[in-house]
């Protein structure tokens, strides 16, 4: 099996059951292929960092794959002083969830000098000091590390698929293949001074829908953006209160071939932590089998997936 875990944004406690499931189903001596985390491990949650200690902890005993989010590009950005870092900074900082980062990693940063939360101003006028943020030596290579895509290629009997993740929507202006070439935070910033576009074109930040595969039998498993929001805009929206912790899945108008699935179940904006289960032995009956849920408010979730509702051979 693989399993496959949606924005976590610095919330522990939800990560947490998720990771216990794993290790139960470890213990029972089932099958785990690989966990493949799909970005925003970080900002607005108060515990970032013990997120981080958690996948490191997952990467000693799993193979584990974790992709470059928009949230540690802003960190990164900011960290390695970019061109506009002043300006990413302050976005960061001051409206993405940043101070929550810094505050877990670096609570004796001069940012909380007066043992509170700076406002906006104080923020600006702090942006330039070194005393920011400064991150241990495994915590600045876990973010240096992300990967920007990450596939993977199904076979069962003589029909095969390939599975690509990344943490958005790949972006329509660029071709499949000039975008899953970027391997890092680093190439992802050569890639757009090389074409002049704004972070918001590319696989990291882009919202914008698919309305077809890619490339035939490739299927994007994404998150990034809240599947309510998709559901609005595309006024699907369910008015039953479960159906807003459920995965977002796009298909074909034409032959209803399976597009995309978004997972970012929005935890941070009152819904779940999701986790897409994925089965990849030769002989599976139903590829995605189920997919579990962890809402603060309501608890955990196992929601099972028939062959037809996710069928993707």
């Amino acid at each position: 099996m693989i399993f496959v875990i949606g924005d976590i944004h610095g919330m522990y406690d939800p990560l947490k059951v998720l990771t216990d499931y794993i290790y139960n189903k470890a213990i029972k001596q089932e099958t785990v292929s690989k966990i493949i985390f799909l970005g925003d491990y970080i900002d607005c949650g108060p515990s970032s960092k013990e997120v981080v200690d958690l996948i490191l902890r997952l990467k000693h005993d799993f193979e584990v794959v974790t992709l470059l989010g928009n949230h540690e590009e802003m960190l990164l950005s900011f960290v390695n002083r970019t061109f506009n870092y002043l300006k990413v900074g302050n976005y960061w900082l001051s409206y993405n969830g940043g101070l929550q980062t810094v505050n877990s990693f670096y609570p004796g940063s001069v940012l909380f000098k007066k043992d509170q939360y700076p406002d906006e101003k104080t923020v600006s006028d702090l942006l330039h000091f070194d005393d920011i943020l400064k991150l241990d030596q495994p915590y600045a290579e876990f973010f240096e590390n992300l990967l920007s895509t990450y596939q993977v290629t199904l076979e069962q009997g003589e029909k095969q698929c390939d599975l690509l993740f990344s943490h958005s929507a790949i972006s329509p202006r660029f071709s499949l293949v000039e975008q899953i070439a970027i391997r890092n935070w680093k190439e992802l910033h050569e890639f757009i001074t090389r074409n002049g576009c704004d972070l918001e074109e590319t696989h990291i930040w882009n919202r914008q829908l698919l309305t077809q595969q890619l490339r035939e039998n490739l299927i994007l498993i994404h998150g990034h953006t809240p599947t309510k929001y998709y559901r609005q805009m595309t006024k699907m929206l369910r008015f039953w209160e479960e159906e807003e912790d459920t995965p977002y899945v796009v298909r074909e108008k034409k032959n209803r071939q399976l597009v995309q699935i978004d997972i970012d179940t929005g935890l941070i904006y009152g819904g779940a932590l999701s986790m897409l289960v994925i089965d990849d032995a030769p002989d599976a009956v139903n590829t995605f089998p189920y997919y579990i849920s962890v809402d603060p408010k309501r608890g955990f979730r196992h929601k099972q997936f028939s062959k037809t509702e996710l069928d993707l051979m």
